[in-house]
């Protein structure tokens, strides 16, 4: 068995942005719009995301704790999909896409994680490589969605290569 080891980093618009975009209150308030009064404020419009039917779905998933490994990688071809974390700070590992070829398979060497707390969320880009979020410090209760029926029509999941294993270091 091989196992390569990747740090987990926080996570940044500037270093996750070659899979998607961060979705986190913003440092400069002032350009974005802000509606604000005596009960809240509120960004409604930090960022979009889409997908094929113009149909989304939205789900809240349970993340049971576990090691920090994997030896698969999933895709979609048709939406993007924003992932919260709303109980525990997640981890999630991604790997650069070069396309939607379908013989494609996922790097191991460039595979990066990042650690997404409650206050923070990410939209992945269609075509991203990804695994289930790795929950910090217990399970931990996610936001999930994508476009309509994505689980059973669109999730492309391999394997790394035969004794190949992915470990986060936290």
């Amino acid at each position: 068995m091989s196992i390569r080891q990747i740090p987990v980093q926080p996570l940044t618009q500037e270093a996750f942005a070659p899979y998607g975009t961060v979705v986190d209150l913003p440092e400069k308030p002032e350009n974005y719009e802000l509606r604000s009064s005596d009960r809240f404020d509120f960004f409604p419009k930090l960022c979009t995301y889409q997908c094929d039917s113009g149909i989304f779905q939205i789900g809240i998933s349970t993340i049971y704790q576990r090691p920090y490994r994997t030896v698969n990688m999933e895709r979609h071809y048709h939406t993007q999909e924003l992932m919260v974390p709303l109980t525990n700070p997640i981890i999630i590992v991604f790997s650069k896409n070069k396309g939607l070829d379908p013989q494609e398979e996922p790097d191991i060497n460039e595979a990066e994680a990042f650690l997404i707390n409650t206050q923070q969320g990410v939209v992945v880009d269609t075509g991203v490589w990804h695994w289930t979020p790795m929950p910090v410090g217990g399970d931990s209760r996610i936001i999930c969605s994508f476009a309509e029926n994505t689980s059973p029509n669109d999730v492309d999941v391999h394997k790394y290569p035969a004794g190949e294993v992915l470990e986060v270091l936290v």
